[in-house]
């Protein structure tokens, strides 16, 4: 295995988890604000 190989798949993976983040941040604010409704009707 080369080490140019593992460099590749660690950038890959950093690039897949910043934007799984960016795409999951609305999705969080999104169902903390359901939450928010949720509870005042409650």
């Amino acid at each position: 295995m080369k080490v140019g190989n593992i460099r590749m798949n660690q950038g890959n993976f950093l690039k897949g988890l910043f934007w799984g983040t960016l795409f999951s941040i609305p999705i969080w604010i999104s169902l903390f604000g359901w939450f928010r409704i949720l509870s005042h009707l409650a």
